[in-house]
């Protein structure tokens, strides 16, 4: 899928006076918290016609330590459809001499060609300068581009990271005659202004100044929610001789059919291949289900990356031939194999990521990076990952669940929902048996079984690993503080819903802690939860737990304890309920065998800022209930 990356590019030529280089020129108020000050940062883009336009932007930061060394760094993506016109930079000592400026030798060019890019013309334009071994110091950057392909206008953010604070920016966007912007501001305390240009056009400007830095509080709203933004987007646009306009999400979605139509012809001996594939099957899952399997038998994923073509598939009996394919390609390929079958199916555009923000969805536009295939049944649909060879039908995970995709259709492109997964679909049950030695040694044998998001993970591992990085992964992921890993194994259980069940064999040093004639032992094995990071200052952001905290874990584990040892006290049940979640724990004592058992549901979502104090005071009774611990007293 063709998404323009939007790197730091960097405008106006480097005319600045020297002395408004000088560090010490800061306001003391911007230094506070920072780690670099962005001292200028001055975006413009000039539109020219449907299809071309220049894009200037001048920065300069003044680097305050060490952790923002980075941003002595440019990196400039171009392809076919763009070119990096003008490249300059220049570095700057503390009281704004000239130290350095950017030779052409100075400047990488390389391609970002890679495994998983099978064909790509995206290349990179690339330079550093030199840690310095003092601070505070400054860099300058400029970059122009002649941009072609308009399906995209920037998206305007000029602060990116934490830790950064800003002094002046702008963002001003020239528009000719007879073609109109569309643009949408976030979190920008003064609204952008326009005036009419010269030539019969308009031109907008937004600007921002002495913006302090900003650090996200634990748990806040993501960046995106919180720094100033300015989205843009053409009205009518042209890449490679292919008009469009983006009115709509209708109009979003036509383009893209449009784009795509003609390229599902699959060759006759395919045709009868999946006619006998699928002639016991009587529902539409079933023969989903079937036409699933053959794909991820039959072909592999790889990424296509030219011109056009990141939007424009390759046709489908092309697929059928070399058995590989970008999503584009493999999602057109499974439509056109279900359409065969009397299965309809449509394509979803979908902006692909764990950590990706969702669509904006009052914001018509070309925000995709990845598609996947949309089978509406009856009252349920389904969501098919044509790039994966283990995934199961139906399920979608992080990467692309719980959030609005573009649907199309023959008739252009509507927003729809992919599934999102409650605490009940993404479990961890564990049951361990543990035999305990008077030493405080134990051998613990562990099985768990992981549901749903607790299982994502465990895809690339039993698929892309070999043993001994399945070994290594797991030696990470065990939260034991000595122990050895003497056996372990993984199966799969394919369901709407995955599942993994994960088999471990440990031996435990000095799980337990004996002394004198009594052996104290921790409960919980591998399931504790630590503290929230407590707040030292009023809380100013909403308290944003997402779908990270939809889970319900449950422990059962099982203690044989040493001949001659007895509970020197009982242990009380504990319950914890909060708007957060539910927690239970109790102890279970019969002859040598202790029994555990511990519950948890946790409730994913967005809570106001005042409700982090409860949050945390939650996490330490939860923390406090996981660190139990029996005392035994060895009988004489």
């Amino acid at each position: 899928m063709k998404h323009l990356v939007l790197l730091a590019l960097f405008g106006p030529s480097i005319v600045w006076a020297q002395s408004e280089y000088k560090a010490d020129a800061i306001p003391e108020s911007l230094k506070e918290n920072a780690h670099s000050v962005i001292r200028r940062h001055e975006t413009s883009f000039a539109v020219k016609a449907p299809g071309e336009a220049v894009r200037r932007v001048h920065t300069v930061v003044t680097v305050l330590d060490k952790e923002a060394d980075d941003d002595a760094t440019i990196v400039v993506g171009y392809d076919k459809l763009s070119k990096v016109t003008e490249l300059e930079g220049a570095l700057y000592d503390a009281d704004g001499k000239l130290i350095k400026r950017l030779k052409k030798s100075d400047i990488e060019d390389y391609s970002t060609l890679s495994d998983y890019n099978f064909f790509d013309d995206q290349r990179v334009k690339a330079a550093k300068f030199p840690r310095q071994p003092t601070y505070p110091y400054t860099v300058e950057f400029t970059v122009e581009t002649m941009e072609r392909n308009l399906m995209f206008y920037p998206t305007w953010v000029p602060l990116k990271k934490e830790h950064v604070a800003l002094e002046q920016a702008s963002y001003t966007v020239s528009m000719p005659a007879r073609l109109a912007l569309r643009y949408k501001e976030v979190n920008i305390p003064t609204a952008g202004t326009s005036s009419p240009s010269a030539d019969g056009g308009k031109t907008y400007v937004w600007k921002l100044t002495n913006r302090p830095a900003l650090e996200l509080e634990p748990l806040s709203p993501p960046s995106w929610e919180q720094w100033p933004i300015v989205y843009t987007a053409p009205t009518d646009f042209e890449v490679q001789g292919y008009k469009g306009k983006v009115t709509s999400w209708s109009d979003v979605g036509r383009f893209y059919y449009t784009l795509n139509t003609g390229r599902d012809a699959i060759p006759a001996d395919l045709r009868q291949r999946m006619q006998e594939l699928t002639k016991n099957e009587t529902t539409t899952l079933g023969k989903v289900r079937k036409v699933y399997s053959f794909l991820q038998d039959q072909t592999r994923y790889v990424s296509i990356q030219l011109g056009i073509g990141g939007w424009q598939t390759i046709e489908a009996d092309k697929v059928a031939a070399s058995k590989y394919g970008d999503c584009k390609a493999l999602t057109n390929f499974t439509q056109a194999l279900l359409k065969n079958v009397g299965v309809t199916a449509y394509p979803a555009l979908v902006k692909a990521g764990d950590n990706e923000p969702d669509a904006q969805v009052d914001f018509p536009s070309f925000q995709f990076n990845h598609i996947i295939l949309c089978v509406p049944d009856g009252r349920d649909t389904l969501f098919l990952e044509c790039t994966s060879q283990h995934g199961q039908p139906g399920y979608v995970g992080d990467f692309t669940g719980n959030r609005h995709v573009l649907l199309i259709t023959p008739d252009g492109g509507r927003l729809v929902k992919t599934p999102s997964y409650r605490p009940a679909d993404n479990l961890q049950q564990r049951r361990i048996s543990i035999l305990l030695t008077e030493q405080g040694d134990a051998t613990a044998d562990v099985r768990t079984r992981y549901t749903g998001l607790q299982q994502d993970d465990y895809g690339q591992v039993i698929h892309g690993m070999n043993r001994d990085e399945q070994r290594s992964w797991l030696l990470k992921r065990i939260h034991v503080p000595a122990f050895d890993l003497t056996a372990f194994s993984f199966l799969e259980q394919a369901n709407t819903v995955p599942a993994v069940t994960e088999t471990l064999s440990l031996a435990v040093r000095k799980w337990a802690t004996p002394s004198g004639n009594r052996l104290f032992l921790p409960l919980n094995l591998m399931s504790a939860l630590s503290l929230a990071t407590p707040m030292l200052q009023t809380r100013q952001t909403a308290v944003d737990l997402g779908t990270n905290y939809d889970f319900e874990d449950s422990d059962t584990i099982t203690y044989r304890i040493p001949k001659g040892y007895t509970p020197e006290f009982a242990i009380k049940p504990v319950a914890v309920d909060s708007k957060f979640g539910q927690y239970t724990a109790q102890v279970d004592v019969e002859g040598d065998r202790i029994t555990y058992v511990r519950h948890i549901t946790m409730h994913g979502g967005r809570f106001p800022a005042s409700a982090y104090t409860e949050w945390v005071d939650f996490r330490k009774k939860v923390a406090k209930a996981d660190r139990m611990q029996m005392v035994f007293v060895k009988n004489n």
